[in-house]
């Protein structure tokens, strides 16, 4: 009976939108008062737990859906912008990602260009982080990328990052 109950749990975890007894009854090959009976334990059951989720009947079917008291925080959370960077932002984040930890002078000398807006926008974005002070006069910050720049780019590590020779094989072969 557990065993079941789990399943029918598993098909309305998984479900994208609120799955039928029907569904749910066919799937399984299980009487569909059967069903019926075990979701209305495992409502019970999940709703007791006083979870941020529950478990509901919605649209003739079923679905776990937040609690109401949660939904300042999923709006925020979803509507956090998405970003793209710049052609610029690339290059730094590139030069970055192949020599860190790297100074902001370094990067320059390497773009031939200022790169101070840049690498702001990179910081405030999490891409890069200060990881320390070049032991040089100024002391100026060495930068390095996050953890969060290796989501962005969905690495693993840091030794996926491509060569600069493969990137430029692949610009010319996009011409």
């Amino acid at each position: 009976m557990k065993d079941l109950k789990s399943k029918i749990e598993v098909l309305i975890f998984i479900s994208e939108n609120p799955i039928s007894l029907q569904n749910i009854s066919e799937f399984l090959n299980i009487d569909k008062d059967k069903v019926e009976v075990l979701i209305n334990d495992l409502m019970s059951e999940i709703n007791d737990l006083n979870r941020s989720f529950k478990l509901e009947k919605i649209a003739d079917g079923y679905q776990f859906r937040t609690h109401e008291d949660y939904k300042s925080i999923i709006k925020e959370y979803i509507n956090k912008k998405p970003f793209k960077l710049s052609r610029a932002s690339l290059e730094v984040v590139g030069i970055i990602a192949k020599r860190q930890p790297i100074t902001k002078l370094e990067v320059d000398k390497i773009r031939g260009v200022d790169s101070t807006g840049v690498i702001n926008v990179l910081l405030e974005r999490d891409i890069i982080k200060v990881s320390g002070e070049k032991n040089a006069p100024g002391k100026p910050y060495l930068y390095k990328t996050t953890d969060f720049f290796l989501e962005v780019f969905s690495l693993n590590n840091i030794d996926e990052i491509p060569d600069i020779d493969e990137f430029n094989d692949y610009e010319s072969s996009k011409t």
